[in-house]
């Protein structure tokens, strides 16, 4: 059922692949990209949005999985530049986007990753111009501010968000 699905999706529509760290924990990212790889190049006819694996602050930062996750957005960035169809958003990896055991995203990591796909959505379908509007919300958590995001080439950078000092 999902090929014939898959099979019916135009240019206007998206795949997104959001990966985790559950492969990489068990030693699969291999397997994972690979079966990713595969599913890109099937399916040519429609875009796919990437979403590069968290950081987990749950661990050290030289653990084997931290390790892993890099390489594996190395190369999931990597496919969005081989293949026109294909683009990639950076999760911004900042501690006060996740979790307090540092494993999730929390609210505030939520808001900034799911405004950053609807933008990025926005802009390849080009029907909208790239300004976002900043809501104010209560939280707990700082807020994060995404009008600063950029798009350049196929790739969605959150290196220019900016988080408000207190």
């Amino acid at each position: 059922m999902a090929k014939g699905v898959v099979g019916k999706l135009t240019m206007n529509d998206f795949v997104i692949i959001c990966s985790g760290t559950n492969d990489i924990d068990r030693n699969y990212s291999r397997n994972a990209f690979k079966n990713i790889t595969t599913f890109i190049k099937n399916v040519n006819h429609t875009n796919m949005i990437l979403i590069s694996v968290p950081y987990r602050y749950d661990l050290t930062d030289y653990s084997h999985v931290n390790s892993t996750m890099k390489s594996l957005n190395s190369k999931l960035l990597k496919l969005a530049k081989i293949f026109s169809h294909v683009s990639i958003i950076e999760i911004l990896n900042n501690r006060l986007l996740f979790t307090k055991h540092g494993l999730h995203l929390n609210e505030s990591g939520k808001e900034l990753l799911s405004n950053q796909l609807v933008l990025h959505i926005f802009s390849i379908l080009e029907e909208v111009i790239f300004n976002p509007i900043t809501l104010e919300w209560y939280d707990k958590n700082p807020q994060v501010n995404a009008s600063s995001i950029t798009r350049s080439s196929h790739t969605l950078n959150p290196i220019s968000c900016q988080l408000p000092t207190k």
